[in-house]
């Protein structure tokens, strides 16, 4: 075998156990009672609502979609899966250990990997991005590589956004409200950002999905605290209005070019 066959073969096996691991980790050994715990004990007022959290199971079953998708032989050299496959199963695999860190209560460990994850899944954005600019995605990759792409790094995005604050200063304080308001304004920006750059090559199944995610969380955060802090639960919902807005005219401009592009252009005499 040679070393670059070998190569992408490892690429694969590591997709394949750190999809499954970061779902097998939690449910064999995920403590919700550590949680509660920790919750009760430090009082976000950033978090989301637990309902928001829902959101992992979307994000576990495309991420196995995308781990079988990748291991398929015929994808084994594939240009777009080593760009992005590299950083998606370190994503993966950090994902599993944040789930032991959590519950063992390394709280600041955790958010270092959690930092890691957002790395992770933002190269591989960037390796989605440079292989849509040079070639338009076939389906299958539209499908099962830029979708499972988009909610797991919109949702990672707002993980740190609200998680961040905590690690600064004490959880339920005034100083963590004033914290994570300013977290959440710059998260929202940070979305609206990736969005604008996706919206320029990226497949709309990624950067619609990754949208959708962020503003899940952030309705998330409105709903839990709209009655405990009104500095985070304003900052999340005008963080969420802009990136709703943002989303709203890309895709109305990507609309419009593809009419454009589709037109009848007239023929010169």
């Amino acid at each position: 075998m040679s070393r670059g066959k070998g190569t992408d073969l490892a690429r694969q096996v590591a997709n394949v156990a750190g999809a499954v691991s970061q779902f097998a980790v939690p449910t064999l050994t995920f403590r919700g009672d550590a949680i509660t715990r920790l919750d009760e004990a430090n009082p976000s007022l950033v978090v989301p609502g637990d309902y928001a959290f829902t959101i992992w199971t979307l994000i576990f079953s495309l991420s196995l979609a995308y781990a079988v998708y990748q291991a398929l032989p015929a994808n084994r050299e594939s240009l777009l899966l080593r760009r992005v496959g590299p950083f998606t199963a370190g994503a993966f695999l950090l994902n599993a250990l944040w789930c032991v860190l959590v519950p063992a209560g390394q709280f600041f460990a955790s958010l270092v990997v959690l930092a890691g994850i957002l790395v992770c899944l933002a190269f591989a954005f960037a390796g989605l991005v440079r292989t849509a600019r040079e070639r338009r995605l076939g389906t299958a990759e539209r499908l099962l590589v830029a979708l499972p792409l988009g909610p797991f790094f919109g949702w990672i995005t707002t993980a740190n956004t609200v998680s961040l604050p905590s690690g600064i200063v004490q959880a339920g304080t005034p100083a963590e409200a004033a914290v994570g308001g300013v977290a959440l304004i710059l998260g929202g920006l940070l979305a609206s950002a990736v969005v604008l750059i996706a919206a320029k090559s990226a497949p709309a199944t990624f950067y619609l999905a990754y949208g959708a995610s962020v503003l899940w969380g952030l309705a998330g955060v409105v709903a839990a605290q709209y009655d405990r802090s009104t500095i985070t639960s304003g900052a999340a919902a005008l963080s969420a209005l802009v990136l709703a807005l943002v989303l709203f005219g890309t895709s109305r401009e990507r609309r419009r070019r593809r009419v454009a592009e589709a037109a009848p252009r007239p023929k010169v005499a």
